[in-house]
């Protein structure tokens, strides 16, 4: 019989190293953007029994009743040698955190891949992860908190949300359910506490703060930054507040060594839960690429290139060959010391709806499907004119133009 390996290799190659890109105003912002459906932080929830996967501040849930109970009152440090508040965490919710391992199909049948952690989101046997982790695989297998195994298929995946839900037939007893939190209100400094199975040791429990929110990291938006040590391992395990709800999927490292030097990143789980829906019905889902990369326009930027406006997304390029391109989108060109490119178009507006920034432009495509038409406002040359693009999906190998975290070695 086939022995899965250690959660180990798989995730060693998907330790991300590459330079993470925050969002910062008046600086260059990539919408080579495959934007989320919904935005972040809405604190909007699936149109499927929403109440699934919400956990209301003044209520506890979940997920459905037949999961073993999870309260989510405010914990408080305690006095005693095990009352910390991640000690806490761990006994209300650690037992909903699994190992997720996996195996890839070869010519000689399934060998070891790889793996990563997860967590129950259902009782009926839903665990979420990162799409990462089981990508590729031939073959998915569930080590749950009390050592006993079972077999799990892939339902949905969103590779650039990296996020996938897998199913589980014959869930063991008294397996909890976590309760999903709102990422929305999630506060720079908080305590973040991760549970998972970093280097194949499963059950580790982690604690730091929330280090920044809205973060963009290539096509992944609106990340939570977190110093929590993540490690090759960690990938799709649940990242917890103080009061044991989940507020991120752990999804990559910023590291130069194969491990954590306090620069982690989680998906947050407000998207998580707006994908759930579409995730059990089996989708594959693919955010709307519009294929720019631009700058906050700001009224120094305005002046210094003579443009008549002073708000809006100054484009500095445009990727060949895609969407913005074929509809006839510019973008600008570099002078001599010239920090920001000149001569680009500036977009104004979407849909007749103004746009100040990247933040907007992105919100608006975050409301789009790929193949569905945005319809720019765009200024060039001090007139206004109207350009129509048509979105397409974000390609899996994109543009070099665009940052994307690139495995180790």
């Amino acid at each position: 019989m086939y022995q899965y390996p250690s959660p180990e290799s798989h995730e060693a190659q998907t330790s991300r190293n590459a330079a993470g890109r925050g969002r910062r105003r008046g600086a260059t912002a990539l919408l080579a953007l495959a934007l989320v459906g919904t935005a972040a932080g809405s604190g909007a929830v699936g149109t499927v029994a929403a109440d699934r996967w919400l956990v209301d501040d003044q209520q506890s849930t979940s997920g459905t009743a037949q999961g073993a109970s999870l309260t989510t009152q405010p914990l408080q440090a305690g006095t005693g040698q095990s009352a910390t508040i991640a000690s806490q965490v761990y006994r209300r919710a650690g037992g909903a955190v699994v190992e997720v391992q996996t195996a890839g199909e070869s010519g000689r049948g399934l060998t070891p891949q790889g793996g990563g952690s997860g967590f129950v989101v259902d009782a009926k046997g839903l665990i979420l992860t990162n799409s990462h982790v089981v990508d590729g695989a031939g073959a998915v297998r569930i080590r749950f908190a009390n050592g006993e195994t079972r077999d799990a298929e892939v339902l949905g995946t969103s590779p650039t949300s990296d996020l996938a839900l897998l199913r589980v037939q014959n869930m063991p007893a008294d397996v909890p359910v976590v309760a999903l939190g709102n990422s929305g209100s999630v506060e720079v400094g908080e305590i973040a506490i991760a549970i998972g199975s970093p280097f194949g040791l499963e059950q580790s429990v982690t604690q730091g703060i929330v280090s920044a929110v809205d973060r963009d990291y290539g096509p992944q938006r609106d990340l939570i930054q977190t110093d929590t040590p993540i490690n090759p391992g960690n990938s799709g395990g649940p990242l917890f507040n103080s009061r044991g709800e989940v507020i991120g999927v752990n999804t990559l490292n910023e590291s130069p060594v194969r491990g954590s030097v306090g620069v982690g990143f989680a998906v947050p789980i407000d998207i998580a839960k707006d994908l759930l829906p579409r995730l059990e019905a089996g989708e594959t889902i693919r955010r709307p690429w519009m294929g720019i990369a631009g700058y906050d326009l700001d009224a120094t930027t305005a002046r210094e290139q003579e443009l008549e406006v002073t708000e809006g997304v100054l484009v500095t390029e445009v990727v060949p060959d895609g969407p913005a391109a074929d509809a006839g989108i510019r973008g600008g060109q570099r002078g001599d010391g010239s920090m920001v490119p000149e001569g680009g178009d500036v977009i104004t507006a979407v849909d007749g709806k103004k746009v100040s920034d990247m933040s907007d432009l992105g919100d608006a495509i975050a409301a789009k499907r790929p193949g569905q038409d945005l319809r720019l406002t765009v200024v060039r040359g001090g007139q206004a004119r109207q350009i129509t693009v048509k979105l397409a999906e974000w390609p899996d190998q994109q543009q070099s133009m665009v940052p994307r975290p690139q495995p180790q070695p």
